[in-house]
C-alpha cells in the first residue's frame, strides 16, 4: 500500500518554521532561493527577502545611531550639571556673603534647560494657599517630585512660562525646612522617574549652607 505525498501547499506553516529553525544553514546551502522569495510590503508592494533584510538592517542602524545621539546628549547635560555644581561649591566657599539664593541663581544660569529656581522657607510665612496641598500631594517619602503641576500648584511656585518642575525638600533642623524648586520651560525636561543623583548632592550642599546661616536673599 502506498501513500500519496502531500502537496507542498498543504504543509502547515508551523512545520516549515520548525524546520528552518532547526536547520539555519538551509539558505546557505540553497542561496538561489533567497532572490526568489517575495514578501509583501505596505509601501513598496512585493520585495525580495534580501531587500527586506537589508531594510531591517538599515532600520536597526538608524535606531542605534539615534540611541547614540541621545546618550551623547545626556552625557553632555550631565557634564554641564557637574561643572555647575562644582562652581556652586566654589562660590559658597569663596564668597559666603554672596548668599545661597544668589549662588543658586548663578547655578541655574549654567544649567541646560532650566530657567528658574525658587527657595521657600517652609517654616516661615506667608505662603501661597496651594503650597501645603502641593507638598502633601507631590513630594515622595524621600522629598522629591519631577514633572508637571496643575494650574493652582503652578501659581504657588512659578509663572505660566514654566512647564515642568523638579521639587526637593531640604530639612535643615528639627523645626526648619525649605522647598527648593527648579523650573523648565520645556514640557519634557523634568519627568517622573528621573535619577536623583545630582539633586541628592545639591540637597546635602543646601543643607550645609542653610544650616550655617548662609544668607538667603
Amino acid at each position: 500500500m502506498t501513500t500519496t505525498p502531500l502537496a507542498p501547499e498543504l504543509l502547515e506553516a508551523s512545520l516549515v518554521l520548525d524546520y528552518l529553525q532547526d536547520h539555519p544553514e538551509f539558505f546557505l546551502e540553497h542561496p538561489e532561493l533567497l532572490n526568489k522569495l517575495r514578501l509583501p510590503h505596505q509601501q513598496r508592494g512585493v520585495v525580495s527577502l534580501v531587500e527586506r533584510q537589508q531594510e531591517l538592517q538599515r532600520d536597526k542602524i538608524r535606531a542605534l545611531e539615534d540611541d547614540i545621539t541621545r546618550l551623547m546628549g545626556i552625557a553632555r547635560q550631565n557634564e554641564l550639571i557637574f561643572y555647575a555644581l562644582n562652581q556652586l561649591h566654589l562660590q559658597l566657599l569663596g564668597q559666603p556673603k554672596l548668599g545661597f539664593v544668589a549662588a543658586l541663581q548663578q547655578f541655574v544660569n549654567a544649567m541646560p534647560y532650566v530657567q528658574r529656581a525658587e527657595l521657600i522657607n517652609l517654616t516661615e510665612g506667608p505662603h501661597h494657599p496651594a503650597l501645603p496641598l502641593l507638598l502633601q500631594r507631590r513630594l515622595t517619602s524621600k522629598g522629591y517630585y519631577f514633572g508637571r503641576l496643575n494650574k493652582d500648584e503652578q501659581q504657588a511656585l512659578f509663572d505660566q512660562s514654566i512647564h515642568s518642575v523638579a521639587l526637593m525638600k531640604v530639612d535643615t533642623g528639627p523645626a526648619q525646612a525649605y522647598l527648593l524648586a527648579f523650573g523648565s520651560e520645556s514640557d519634557e525636561h523634568f519627568q517622573p522617574g528621573m535619577d536623583t543623583l545630582f539633586l541628592d548632592h545639591l540637597a546635602k550642599l543646601a543643607k550645609v549652607a542653610l544650616s550655617h546661616g548662609a544668607e538667603t536673599h
